[in-house]
């Protein structure tokens, strides 16, 4: 397999600080931004109340850098706009954000 391109490797760092934080759910995870500026992560789950499957937004509010993960299962007790959320609730509960393209592996990687 090649190896990663630099912007995989962010990803994966941020997908990582994201699996950190869901998996310590429902306690408070001390994971560092992993653009190492200091900031702190925050995550916002929209979905559907009744079987918690939706997508969720993770970014740091120094840098306002993130990802976006779909189908994800939302932990539950978390808090969770609807898919139905107005412009507005989406707005509020999350800043504008620049978000990390994905760089997927290919087939012409292995």
């Amino acid at each position: 397999m090649a190896e990663m391109t630099e912007s995989q490797r962010t990803w994966e760092a941020w997908f990582e600080a994201f699996t950190k934080i869901r998996d310590a759910w429902p306690e408070q995870a001390d994971v560092p931004c992993p653009d190492g500026d200091a900031g702190q992560l925050h995550i916002t789950y929209t979905g559907s109340p009744t079987n918690r499957i939706g997508f969720a937004t993770l970014w740091c509010d120094v840098g306002r850098n993130g990802i976006f993960l779909s189908r994800v299962g939302i932990p539950e007790g978390a808090e969770m706009l609807s898919f139905d959320a107005t412009p507005e609730q989406r707005a509020a509960a999350i800043p504008d954000i620049r978000l990390i393209p994905t760089d997927p592996y290919t087939a012409e990687d292995e």
